[in-house]
């Protein structure tokens, strides 16, 4: 049997285990997806701001977030992505 999992060596290191859909929970936002809510997202920004170089800069947690003021993309305005309309026209 080919290509069938056996076992997990470790598993019992592991504490938990969440699964989340990253679509969006409001309409046309990016920032609503589930991972923000169940604090996924600040758990990434807090460990940047526990860098060496984030300390010395004095950089916090809220200076990685992607979708907010200045660190904000200008092209996609923190979406994660950009809608370009095309028009295909027959000769």
């Amino acid at each position: 049997m080919r290509g069938r999992l056996r076992g997990i060596d470790g598993w019992d290191q592991v504490a938990r285990v969440l699964e989340v859909d990253q679509t969006p929970m409001r309409q046309n936002t990016a920032s609503s997806c589930p991972a923000t809510y169940v604090g996924f997202w600040d758990a990434i920004r807090k460990r940047f701001a526990d860098t060496s170089e984030a300390r010395i800069r004095g950089y916090g947690p809220g200076r990685f977030s992607f979708n907010t003021g200045r660190r904000r993309c200008t092209a996609c305005e923190g979406q994660g992505l950009r809608t370009i309309e095309m028009n295909f026209c027959r000769t």
